[in-house]
């Protein structure tokens, strides 16, 4: 019998508002138990929240300085042109330089507003915002709904397919400068929650038309309504931002003059900056780093678990070897997930048993039946007649990041005679193969804060969906990954659960744990928050001084 298990975390303010709320990194707090869709009440004991912790007897700093926060990011921007998906040190710039139309609060799971002050669903596929009118952008411009529109537009254009699938850009209106109606392409409940996140950065219209619309002219410049503008930015080097005296949302008015962001790309280099006082945050560190970071009192160490997932995907669009069920069931059962976690994530990871989600996730749901099991494997791989030639496999391991679980991954399908090849390549060349179909077996990232990010992958009515279940029940699938886009608050979980039993029946693909990452800043600084997409933001980061 299949024993199955459901954390269905829902979360606060989500129905008052109707909403199905976003998510964000959750495993650094306690999780307020919650009613889940088999009818338990379960909870999720969480580590203290060390990205708001603040000790006894001290309090934030108010007011304003001179000073420089100096932070050291793992690399250099892509690009400062938020609507474009590129690499993680562009996110943590971009959330100085431009505002959402919501802020998200990680801490209570729950979109506030900031450009806009309101939003309402007129029905399923129409979502009205009310803007403020009083926000202007570093060009002096004021905000109205058309620059809201521009920027929208600009995310359907550039971002990656399936960041933008919600958006119907063609029958978006905009009513006045202070409405717009922002009109979907299907049901999706939570699209303010996400619109908390910079690949929805609201920037100056006008200023992007001067430009002729190239977006890596405007990123060398670019112009939005943020709490910094760009000072100076030397490549190689550093990027230096400026508080913007002007911002529009005085009550929240950085305490840093000045953000100097350092690319040093070595988590090493980055560790010993940090403990030698040259920076006072460093992000995306690696966990093999934790232990020796927190012996020191004056640093606080942030380890937390992303809504993303290191997930096994199977290309069978490019491989029709993997096209058979048989063969990605062994595979599957070749694994052992403990052991490919510990060796991702140094044992921060907790093993994930469902078939997209990480236990992070507000829609976990286990519902894979099996553990490993070689003998099984190793039969399979005999009796499906397929020659050592047809079981050999590329795979792709980005230069400089950790690699160790794939080599167990390796040895792993060693055992059962199937063969797997790594070969190492800078960030770039590993995403160019990823999309374009070319990678055969694999870890990549799945997103699971939403529907789309969760789901878009295995619709095989999707062109770019790679990694797409194909075979036996397709047409099933697809009714159930409709059926989760449009579900109801209280129906929800119960139709990502199912989709999620499909997958796993028909063993279409697997996720070995969470993505972890850790972040460590100075002991005496607090303020670092993280958006819909868990990525880190250090506007309001201030120092920490002696309670009065």
């Amino acid at each position: 019998m299949r024993v199955k298990k459901v954390t269905a975390l829902l979360l606060a303010g989500a129905m008052c508002l109707s909403l199905l709320a976003g998510c964000g990194n959750s495993n650094t707090e306690t999780q307020t138990p919650a009613q889940d869709t088999a009818g338990e009440t379960g909870t999720e004991e969480k580590q203290e929240n060390a990205a708001t912790a603040v000790p006894e007897g001290k309090v934030p700093a108010t007011g304003t300085s001179d000073e420089t926060l100096k932070v050291a990011c793992d690399g250099e921007p892509t690009s400062i042109f938020p609507n474009y998906v590129t690499n993680k040190t562009s996110n943590r710039v971009d959330s100085c330089l431009f505002d959402t139309l919501v802020r998200w609060n990680d801490e209570e799971k729950k979109a506030y507003p900031s450009l806009a002050t309101e939003w309402n669903f007129i029905d399923d596929t129409h979502v009205e915002f009310t803007l403020r009118d009083d926000v202007y952008f570093s060009n002096g411009e004021l905000m109205t709904a058309n620059d809201v529109k521009a920027s929208l537009q600009a995310s359907f254009d550039y971002t990656l397919n399936h960041y933008s699938l919600m958006f119907d850009m063609e029958n978006t209106e905009v009513v006045d400068d202070t409405h717009i109606i922002v009109a979907l392409s299907r049901p999706y409940g939570n699209l303010p929650e996400i619109l908390g996140c910079t690949y929805y950065a609201i920037f100056s219209e006008k200023a992007f038309e001067e430009v002729g619309k190239d977006e890596t002219v405007f990123a060398m410049n670019p112009v939005g309504s943020g709490p910094y503008v760009l000072d100076s930015w030397q490549t190689g080097e550093k990027m230096t931002l400026v508080r913007n005296e002007n911002y529009w949302d005085k009550e929240n008015l950085p305490y840093y003059k000045y953000i100097e962001f350092s690319f040093i790309q070595d988590p090493v280099a980055r560790a010993t900056a940090l403990q030698s006082g040259d920076v006072q945050v460093a992000f995306n560190l690696s966990t093999n780093q934790v232990e020796e970071l927190k012996s020191h009192d004056n640093i606080t160490v942030n380890v937390y678990e992303q809504n993303v997932t290191l997930p096994i995907w199977f290309t069978p669009k490019a491989y029709p070897v993997l096209a058979d069920e048989n063969v990605r069931k062994a595979i599957l059962l070749s694994l052992d997930k403990e052991l490919l976690a510990q060796a991702a994530y140094a044992g921060f990871a907790e093993p994930s048993y469902s078939s997209v989600t990480g236990p992070a996730s507000p829609y976990y749901y286990e519902c894979e039946d099996y553990k490993q099991d070689v003998e099984t494997a190793k039969q399979l791989i005999a009796d499906s007649g397929y020659s050592a030639e047809e079981l050999t496999f590329t795979t792709y391991a980005v230069n400089g990041g950790a690699s160790a679980h794939y080599e167990v991954m390796k040895a792993q399908l060693a055992a059962i005679g199937v063969t797997l090849n790594i070969e190492t390549v800078d960030l770039v060349v590993m995403l160019q193969h990823s999309w374009n179909g070319e990678i055969a077996i694999g870890f990549g990232e799945n997103d699971t804060w939403d529907v789309g990010r969760m789901l878009e992958f295995a619709d095989s009515r999707i062109e770019t969906s790679w990694n797409a279940y194909i075979g036996e029940g397709e047409e099933e699938l697809h009714a159930l990954i409709d059926a989760a886009w449009a579900a109801s608050d209280e129906e929800r979980y119960d139709a990502y659960a199912k989709v999620q039993d499909f997958l796993a029946d028909h063993y279409a693909c697997s996720t070995v744990c969470d993505v972890v990452i850790p972040d460590a800043w100075s002991a005496d600084l607090t303020g670092v928050v993280y958006d819909a997409h868990c990525w880190p933001n250090i506007y309001n980061v201030r120092p920490l001084v002696a309670a009065e």
